[in-house]
């Protein structure tokens, strides 16, 4: 085998392996992001103001989620994100914030437009709970956002 062929195995077995560690650059940490919500039933996160209610994250909360992940809060300049978003019943509490990656298939337009779907599921269509919503959000939000948005796409 050639040095050429050598270094082509060895770069197809490292694209081969990495694309699902890139899929996951898109996913916040479990360990470090399990996901934290505030004590609030359905009908309370479906009403009107539920949302605008939110207090804005505070800069401890904001510093402790970055250093979580070995990022300097200082130098930070991207979306801090809300695992479970606010309109879902999310908290601000670090457990709920990562750093979001701001490309990609699976970035901020796509989390938002994942958010508002399972908000209308929850509270207007009644096809979900509220705790359904949540974990979905929690387990593996790229996963929920091919099965609840492209999955209604597809079956337009």
């Amino acid at each position: 085998m050639t040095g050429r062929q050598a270094w082509c195995r060895v770069f197809t077995a490292a694209v081969i392996l990495g694309a699902p560690a890139f899929a996951a650059a898109q996913l916040p940490s479990g360990f470090h992001t399990p996901g934290a919500t505030v004590k609030a039933d359905a009908a309370k996160v479906c009403g009107a103001d539920f949302a605008a209610s939110a207090k804005p994250v505070s800069s401890w909360q904001r510093n402790e989620a970055l250093t979580r992940y070995g990022r300097r809060p200082e130098d930070f300049a991207g979306e801090l994100d809300h695992l479970v978003p606010v309109s879902l019943g999310g908290s601000n509490d670090p457990d709920n914030l990562w750093a979001m990656p701001a490309n990609g298939e699976y970035g901020p337009d796509a989390k938002h437009t994942l958010e508002a779907t399972l908000r209308e599921m929850v509270c207007a269509e009644k096809k979900l709970t509220l705790k359904q919503a949540q974990d979905a959000m929690k387990k593996d939000w790229v996963k929920a956002y091919n099965q609840y948005v492209q999955g209604q796409n597809a079956a337009k």
